[in-house]
């Protein structure tokens, strides 16, 4: 079976670079996006450069959609209303969206993420969601890597040891996601539930920036403690 093609949309960005980075650490080869495909192609080489590897290609946005079978979004909130009106028509059928965005606001210092937040700036409680309501019919969202920090991502001589939460209204693309990013030394990958959970795993990033401040601690995360559990 051919290997299914995975995009950064953006992949310039921190967080996506970091995710690039991973997956590319692991075997995968990942196709990073940009509006300007000069700086798509830049980034890509500067990551087959911290890897040693040839796993990174760059293009503009709209080719990345048009090839990739597997799109993470990393687009900052403000922007991904018209990302979506601009992207949307050239995702290709059956594709799976990773959603990796979350709206923050802060307030004296903290962070915040409500459903009432989203309902203001998308009309719906969550940013997963959303986006689920706004792509072709046929495309399906996987809301995941939200309460990841990007400097945990980049940190590539730690193992992450931390746990990925997997929502989405559809069984089969969770199973999909989970069997490459599986792959990611100390990640751990958990299924949510449907995509509704997204609201929680958004309020959850706000909740770890402010555990962290409050704390004086550095890029803490979540990992789920069970006494029978398997890994």
């Amino acid at each position: 079976m051919t290997e299914k093609k995975i995009g950064m949309i953006p992949g310039t960005g921190k967080q996506s670079q970091g995710i690039a980075l991973r997956l590319g650490q692991v075997g995968y080869k990942v196709m990073i996006g940009s509006r300007s495909k000069e700086k798509a192609e830049t980034i890509a080489d500067e990551l087959n450069t911290k890897l040693s590897v040839d796993s990174f290609y760059g293009d503009e946005n709209k080719e990345v959609v048009k090839q990739c079978d597997i799109l993470f979004f990393v687009v900052p909130p403000e922007y991904i209303c018209d990302t979506i009106n601009d992207l949307g028509p050239h995702i290709k059928t059956k594709a799976i969206i990773v959603d990796v965005i979350v709206s923050l606001t802060f307030e004296a210092g903290l962070a915040y993420c409500s459903e009432d937040m989203c309902m203001d700036q998308f009309d719906y409680p969550s940013v997963s969601e959303y986006i689920q309501a706004s792509v072709p019919e046929g495309v399906t969202v996987v809301g995941a890597f939200k309460t990841i920090s990007a400097a945990k991502l980049n940190s590539l001589k730690k193992p992450l040891d931390v746990d990925v939460f997997l929502t989405s209204n559809k069984q089969e693309a969770k199973d999909e996601i989970k069997e490459i990013v599986s792959k990611i030394e100390g990640l751990r990958v958990l299924d949510a539930g449907p995509l509704a959970f997204s609201r929680t795993t958004e309020q959850m990033t706000a909740f770890v920036i402010n555990i962290n401040k409050l704390n004086k601690l550095k890029h803490a995360s979540f990992r789920v403690i069970s006494t029978a559990s398997k890994k």
